[in-house]
Order: structure tokens, then C-alpha cells, then sequence
């Protein structure tokens, strides 16, 4: 008889969901195609321009939707929330005062991974970067050209696995054996850096859910599963509650291979220290053999099912 007590050990069955982007409510850092490493940034004067070098809170743009205008978004600073991006007389600056119709923007998609930001009130203007240095970044209505089109970047990723939480082999054991084991479920970060803003982190881990989600073909319980678990976590007023973990006993009937797995998300942050692990269901696998079934597709394969 054999005991392998594996915590959170990974399969292989893991994959990306790096194609399903959500826009709505979800953060971007947003990279010119000619100038790839310049990122769109509000500076501490509070110009707009962009920047090359290392990554800062304020290259980090929240697309709130209009409610009637479909299509056309604010971009908010995370840095500095109570600016976003206008359009103001043909010139690109960072607003704070009332909202007005050149403070919204649409993206055209370029059908290459980037996009047109245009003006949705002076429809001919687009965001555009026409040099190296920080300061040659504004609107422009005439030619396209490449230097205006832009990459926007999620500010997490998606990652769907199932994990071995536990397994004993018990085929040649002649009694039970009980085993007790913690599991945790809820979200769990992988830094203790202070959160800016968990309203603004909340909602882009919830929109990049929602994107990936999209991507594959989940059954409606998954779905509901891993909405319902992040919403019951992120409605905990304190981070510690984000997540809990419990104390199971189990049972191995005499006979049996028996293992349990556990459904996860990972949300890889740019910033490294925004990371964190959705933990959500957990299942009991039986056998007479070294092989599982899984009838009810409850270990997330490359295909999403």
C-alpha cells in the first residue's frame, strides 16, 4: 500500500486562455506597434505621453463603458482615478473635471492583435505616437499610419487547471483508512503588497474570467461555479476572507484507488505582486485500477471541457 499526498500539484492538462479579452470595466496597458515597448502613461504633472521603461501603476488604463453610447469608453487612470484621456481640441490630455463627449473613445480592431483608439467626438482623431521620446504622443485625423496603432494588455491573465489535491492507493489495503486534509477554496494572492484599489482589481480579474470563460466550452455549472466562488470572495470586506481553508476527513474505502482534484483559476498579473489563485470545487474519484474515469468531464482539459 502507497500514500502520495500531493498539495496543489499541477497537470498537465493546463492551457491559456490568452485569446478571450473582455473590455468592459477591465484594465489595459497599452503599447504602440511601432515604438513596442512605449506604454501610454499619465505622468505626475498630469501630461499624457508615453514610457519605455519600467512598469508603474499610472501606464494602467481601466475602459469604463458609456451606458448609451455602445462602443465608446473612458480611459481611467489607476494612478490617478479621477483623470481620464480627452480629446480636447485635437490635442490628447488627461481630464478631471465633468465628463464630456471628447473624453470618450472606441477601438477599431486591426484584425492583427492591435487597434485604432479613435475620438468618439472628433471622429477623424486617433491616438498616435510619432517619436521615441515620452512627450511625442497625441491625436492625430488625417493618414493612418502603424504609429498609431496600439496593443492593449490585460492586466491579468486567465488559466484554467484542475489540481491533485490528494491521492491514496488503497487497492491492497483490507480496511478504511480516513485521512484528514486542508482545502482551501476562495482566492488566495501570492504577495502581501497592498492592493491600490480592489474595486478596479476586482473588476479586471472579473472581466479577464469572463473573457477566458468565453474561449472554451464550459458546461453551465463550471461557469456558475468559478462567477460565484470569485463574487462570494471579493464580497468579503477584508482581503484575509478572500479565502478559507477547511479541515475534510476522508474516507478510503479498502480496494480503492482514491484521489481528490480541485478546479482552479490562476490570474497572472503584470504586475507580479497583483497575482493570485481562484480555488473553487473540489471532487472525489474512485477506482479499482491505476485509471480514473470522469464521466461528468470535471478535470479541465487543452480543450476546455
Amino acid at each position: 500500500m502507497s500514500l502520495t499526498l500531493l498539495l496543489l500539484t499541477t497537470l498537465l492538462f493546463q492551457f491559456k486562455a490568452a485569446e478571450g479579452v473582455e473590455f468592459d470595466n477591465n484594465q489595459f496597458l497599452i503599447y504602440n506597434k511601432v515604438y513596442h515597448e512605449a506604454r501610454l502613461t499619465l505622468f505626475q504633472d498630469k501630461s499624457v505621453g508615453s514610457y519605455e521603461h519600467g512598469l508603474y501603476k499610472d501606464q494602467l488604463w481601466t475602459l469604463k463603458p458609456h451606458p448609451r453610447q455602445k462602443g465608446c469608453y473612458y480611459l481611467v487612470n489607476e494612478e490617478h482615478p479621477q483623470y481620464r484621456l480627452a480629446d480636447s481640441k485635437h490635442t490628447l490630455i488627461a481630464y478631471s473635471g465633468h465628463r464630456y463627449a471628447d473624453q470618450l473613445f472606441k477601438l477599431v480592431d486591426n484584425n492583427d492583435g492591435y487597434y485604432y483608439i479613435y475620438n468618439c467626438y472628433h471622429t477623424n482623431d486617433r491616438i498616435a505616437k510619432w517619436g521615441h521620446e515620452n512627450h511625442k504622443t497625441g491625436m492625430y485625423g488625417k493618414d493612418k499610419y502603424p504609429d498609431q496603432l496600439w496593443r492593449l494588455v490585460p492586466r491579468f491573465k486567465a488559466n484554467f487547471f484542475t489540481d491533485l489535491v490528494f491521492h491514496f492507493d488503497n487497492r491492497q489495503g483490507s480496511t478504511d483508512i480516513k485521512r484528514e486534509i486542508s482545502v482551501t477554496t476562495g482566492v488566495k494572492r501570492s504577495s502581501t503588497e497592498t492592493i491600490r484599489s480592489k474595486t478596479t482589481y476586482s473588476q479586471s480579474i472579473e472581466a479577464s474570467l469572463s473573457g477566458a470563460i468565453k474561449m472554451f466550452n464550459f458546461g453551465v455549472t463550471s461557469k456558475t461555479e468559478f462567477s460565484v466562488e470569485l463574487e462570494n470572495s471579493f464580497s468579503k470586506t477584508t482581503e484575509s476572507a478572500w479565502s478559507k481553508t477547511e479541515k475534510i476527513t476522508f474516507t478510503i474505502p479498502a480496494g480503492k484507488n482514491f484521489k481528490v482534484m480541485q478546479h482552479v483559476v490562476k490570474f497572472d498579473g503584470e504586475f507580479s505582486a497583483d497575482s493570485c489563485t481562484l480555488l473553487t470545487a473540489i471532487k472525489i474519484f474512485e477506482s479499482d485500477t491505476s485509471q480514473f474515469s470522469d464521466p461528468d468531464k470535471f478535470i479541465i482539459s487543452s480543450a476546455g471541457q
